[in-house]
Order: structure tokens, then sequence, then C-alpha cells
């Protein structure tokens, strides 16, 4: 997540470094603003296949040690929900931020 054009500036560097480490990755475009459950701007990122899931640990020890002041959230697509993915089976790296969920099904 980025709020404003330094925090921006970080984050296009570590989605740039992310893609340079981990070129499997499917990565898509930034949103500059809030956009569904996320309550700031961001980028996206994702495992490409279910093969890559084992990479996890990778992929978060990657980011704890590059994210700088950002906030992060990586979380899997399991069959537990989108809910539960967004909460209880995510991982935060910086600031855990409140997202928009309030109306999901738990």
């Amino acid at each position: 997540y980025y709020n404003g054009s330094n925090q921006r500036e970080k984050a296009m560097l570590l989605r740039s470094k992310m893609k340079q480490q981990f070129p499997w990755m499917r990565f898509y475009e930034p949103k500059d603003r809030p956009i569904g459950p996320h309550p700031l701007p961001m980028w996206e990122a994702d495992f490409a296949s279910y093969d890559n899931r084992v990479l996890w640990g990778e992929v978060c020890d990657f980011i704890k040690e590059e994210h700088e002041e950002l906030s992060v959230l990586v979380h899997p697509h399991s069959l537990d929900g989108d809910y539960a993915d967004h909460t209880k089976n995510a991982f935060w790296v910086g600031d855990v931020l409140e997202l928009r969920i309030q109306g999901w099904k738990r």
C-alpha cells in the first residue's frame, strides 16, 4: 500500500525488486486509488500457480527485508474464502490497515 508520492515511489521500487527476484509471479498494474477492500492505493501480485504455494515463506521473508515503511498484505486464495484470506490467513508486514470488508461473508 502507498499513500502519497514518496510512498508510491518506494512501493514501485519494491515491485521492481520483486519482479527481478520472483519472475514467476504475476504482477498487475498499480491502482492509484482505493479499490475493493483496499483502503489505500496499492499494487498486486499473485503466485501465478497453485504449485508456487511452496514459495510463500521465501516471498514473505523477502518482503520483510525490503518493505521499508510500507504496509504490505500477503494473502492466499484458499478454500476458506475471501474473508478468511484477508483476516485470519493474512500475513502483514508493516502497519496493519483496516480493510473494507464489513459486509463480506464470514
